[in-house]
């Protein structure tokens, strides 16, 4: 039973989670969808600001384990922590790689030597999203230094270290696509995550009633003063998936979005009247069900395109990214929730 001063925390950030996997979901089937148009046509242009715009779900994700994760209430041990939390993303990391390793070889039809196959898992890549599942186990592997950060420090040096963090994962990442193009690494590929993660922790110890209204005016003109740098060379390179200078993770624009929408739950969470009944329940249930929802919509999104490939240019795509990210979200969210009834499966989406 949650106790009643902490059901609000657990319903925003309930709703946190179901919009962040469904934006994921909508990001891929846009993109899907327009690779293939134009550019700069209107399938163009939509296609790809859904998208850059599904880029703040991933450090919404994050901050989400942040607040409910650096917060250490119970104050348990290391080994306590590790035992609990690197077991629950230990099981579902290893199963899926060992799944989409497998619908490599036997669904894209790849060619897969063990050398290339352990190439992919030290890079974060057995499949495209499953990455994450190895950022949030890096996140996991620090997370009592940090919590002993958190406990002794003050307000200024928490947000001192959130600023400085983000600015330097900017500038590296810029630099990055701009210079080196260097391929990501397991072993460090968290380390740019952890000031979203701080960030978590101290926007909900934060009233978002007491945040001041010229931050948020702040936030959209560095943004709108951010991609007007950038516009000439994202039109000179016509955009495209691998234009991380412009949309990033850690780009101002998907930096304020991703905080603004936290705290826009947070503030409607605390001025509306927490959910109750049937609608309480189904929050719930949907919630526990995004990791298998995130881990499996690649497959289903796979199952889709094959069975209507021969429609792939007909239709509306505003049409299309309304109607296939909601089936399948619905699909996924059905699997899982009947995995989650099958013991041996169990730990493997939940």
């Amino acid at each position: 039973m949650v106790p009643p001063e902490r059901s609000r925390d657990i319903q925003y950030i309930n709703r946190l989670r179901i919009l962040a996997v469904y934006s994921v979901v909508t990001a891929h089937v846009a993109i899907w969808l327009a690779m293939d148009a134009e550019a700069f046509s209107f399938d163009w242009w939509v296609g790809g600001w859904l998208f850059y715009l599904g880029h703040a779900s991933i450090p919404i994700f994050v901050m989400i384990s942040g607040a409910l994760l650096l917060d250490d209430a119970r104050q348990e041990s290391a080994g306590q922590f590790y035992r609990r939390r690197l077991y629950r993303v230990g099981i579902p990391l290893v199963v899926w790689t060992a799944v989409y390793l497998a619908v490599r070889v036997c669904v894209d039809k790849e060619s897969l030597s063990l050398t290339r196959a352990i190439n992919l898992i030290f890079s974060a890549d057995p499949y495209y999203h499953l990455w994450f599942l190895y950022m949030v186990f890096g996140l996991y592997l620090v997370t009592p230094a940090l919590r002993t950060f958190v406990r002794h420090s003050t307000q200024g040096e928490r947000l001192g270290v959130i600023v400085i963090g983000l600015v330097l994962a900017n500038a590296y990442f810029q630099a990055d696509v701009l210079l080196w193009n260097n391929q990501r690494s397991i072993f460090t590929m968290f380390l740019p995550y952890i000031p979203y993660y701080l960030c978590g922790y101290e926007l909900r110890r934060i009233d978002p009633k007491r945040i001041p209204s010229r931050y948020l005016v702040l936030a959209v003109v560095v943004s709108a003063l951010y991609l007007a740098v950038f516009f000439d060379v994202f039109m000179e390179r016509q955009g495209g998936i691998g234009v991380r200078y412009l949309f990033d993770f850690f780009s101002p624009p998907v930096v304020f979005l991703s905080i603004g929408v936290f705290w826009a739950a947070q503030q409607y969470d605390v001025t509306g009247k927490p959910l109750v009944g049937w609608r309480k329940t189904t929050l719930e249930w949907v919630a526990s069900t995004t990791l298998g929802i995130y881990v499996l919509h690649p497959l289903v999104l796979e199952g889709l395109r094959r069975a209507f490939s021969d429609q792939a240019g007909e239709g509306s795509l505003v049409a299309a990214v309304i109607v296939v990210p909601f089936v399948t979200f619905v699909a996924c969210d059905l699997i899982t929730s009947l995995l989650m009834n099958v013991p041996g499966l169990r730990r493997c989406v939940h």
